[in-house]
């Protein structure tokens, strides 16, 4: 049997793990958004970019093209060094 002092002290150490716990599970979720978020901006300035650059060169129809095509979209990023 125990005392209400370890009960107690039982209590506050599960209380503590749970806290910790849900804090961890927080901090993983915020730095995966942040993550998702960062990588889409990344993305979005490489695309922009390559837009530039092709529209520099006079590539017009490059530059649609890129923007519905993903694959030729990759291929340029690698001809650009983007």
């Amino acid at each position: 049997m125990l005392t209400y002092e370890q009960e107690t002290e039982m209590r506050c150490r599960r209380a503590r793990e749970e806290a910790l716990e849900q804090g961890i599970e927080q901090g993983i979720e915020q730095g995966i958004e942040q993550g998702i978020e960062q990588g889409i901006e990344q993305g979005m300035d490489r695309l922009g970019a390559l837009v530039g650059r092709l529209i520099d060169a006079g590539r017009l129809d490059d530059a649609k093209r890129v923007s519905e095509d993903a694959a030729y979209r990759e291929a340029l990023l690698v001809e650009f060094g983007l």
